[in-house]
């Protein structure tokens, strides 16, 4: 040990949180684990290309029903649309029966205790189900129009199972536009109030939808019927199905996600707070029985248990380090740190950082200094009053240091704390702790 102050102080980690799930991921679950969720039939198809019967999609938890890993990232549909391809390719032209979405493999907690007030609709709170398409999210462009009309509106995905009342108009005056965007806190029932300059361009908006089991298989249904499959039945959850049969249901498709990898980047580089959210109800359902935040918790203190790491000071409600009520200390977080670099998938996991000064990521603006710049392996973390950055960083002699820094509060002696956390990895570098 170098250098520690206050490091048993319990403090709230925000995104520094995200490394106790992914690690425990990768303990538990594996490099390479990937989420697979089939589509699923109780029927039979006749030869005119009927199915008579129900189709269901079993969620896993799956975050990666988006454009986000495809050719095309505002393809929000393509996972669906080659399930569609699929099914024709089969012969199906007709569903004679309902569509479901079976999201049991969650709980339907979806809002963190602790997490900030009026947020229900920003993109970092989406709603973590068993099935979730575009993140949780609506993507809606907002496009002027004529002097005295309202706006023109297109959504990612396009979809006409989210009604939004569209009140707002456009304008000629030149300025600022002054736009609103809202629903209720349980309802997708959106409301565009407000006003768009003519002379100015699309505005693009992010907005959590609620219920995500809803949007999911509704869309589906849209997409189904889009690629000339009808369906004559409804698409629903299936804890609203009425007698559902228990048994003779057939898988027709898979989806399957990218690896552990893959999705770990997108939660330690990126800070995507879904994920992190999905990845700590999957290690509840499958090592607790669980699929909620405290059976994730549970997993997640037996992994800092097996490493003789003390976890009596780990309070989790969420995975995401959203919630002011998330609680670690500086020392545990760095004993997690140090203790998984013996691990077999520790090169795999530390891939998953962001990077100072990369391309891309929550460190691509921080730490670009000749001596730090991509010698900084990190997890950011950041909510109002609260600055964390957790790693390892190499110095200019190949020594690796590991480190965590928590700053619950404001400015520290006059700088930021941005500032304090660059100095001192400054000297780490210089090997002149």
């Amino acid at each position: 040990m170098i250098y520690r102050q206050r490091a048993d102080l319990p403090c709230l980690p925000a995104s520094n949180l995200k490394l106790f799930v992914t690690t425990t991921a990768f303990e538990y679950l594996g490099s390479h684990f990937r989420y697979r969720t089939p589509l699923m039939g109780h029927g039979s198809l006749d030869g005119q290309g009927v199915w008579h019967g129900d189709l269901l999609v079993r969620g896993s938890g799956d975050p990666t029903f988006s454009g986000r890993f495809e050719a095309n990232e505002l393809d929000a549909t393509a996972a669906m649309d080659r399930w569609a391809d699929q099914l024709l390719s089969r012969g199906f032209r007709e569903i004679r029966g309902n569509l479901y979405g079976f999201d049991d493999v969650f709980d339907e907690n979806y809002w963190g205790a602790g997490w900030p007030e009026k947020s229900w609709m920003d993109w970092y709170t989406a709603p973590s189900g068993g099935l979730i398409l575009n993140d949780s999210c609506l993507d809606v462009g907002i496009y002027p129009n004529r002097p005295g009309q309202p706006p023109s509106l297109r959504t990612v995905p396009e979809t006409n199972s989210i009604p939004i009342n569209n009140v707002a108009s456009t304008t000629a005056k030149r300025g600022r536009n002054s736009l609103n965007l809202s629903r209720p806190f349980l309802g997708n029932d959106f409301k565009l109030s407000g006003q768009i300059s003519s002379g100015n361009g699309p505005v693009q908006v992010t907005v959590a939808v609620n219920d995500p089991t809803k949007f999911f298989i509704e869309v589906l249904k849209e997409v189904f019927e889009k690629k000339g499959i009808r369906i004559s039945g409804k698409a629903m959850d299936a804890d609203l199905a009425e007698n559902l049969p228990t048994r003779g249901w057939h898988v027709l498709a898979w989806k399957e996600s990218p690896t552990l990898i893959q999705l770990a980047q997108v939660i330690n580089t990126r800070s995507q707070n879904l994920f992190a959210d999905s990845l700590l109800k999957t290690l509840g359902q499958r090592r607790a029985g669980s699929g909620s935040w405290k059976g994730g918790e549970k997993v997640v203190k037996d992994f800092l248990a097996s490493l003789k790491i003390d976890n009596t000071a780990l309070q989790m409600e969420d995975g995401s380090g959203l919630s002011r009520l998330d609680r670690v200390t500086a020392q545990m977080t760095l004993d997690l740190l140090l203790a998984i670099q013996k691990k077999a998938w520790f090169r795999d996991w530390r891939q998953t950082l962001a990077v100072s000064g990369g391309t891309e990521g929550s460190l691509r603006k921080r730490l670009n200094t000749p001596l730090l710049e991509g010698k900084v392996f990190a997890k950011t973390g950041f909510i109002d009053n609260v600055y964390c950055l957790s790693g390892y960083v190499l110095s200019q002699n190949n020594r690796v240091y590991a480190f965590s820094f928590m700053f619950n509060g404001g400015s520290q002696g006059g700088k930021h704390p941005h500032d304090r956390m660059e100095e001192a990895l400054t000297l780490l570098a210089r090997d002149e702790p």
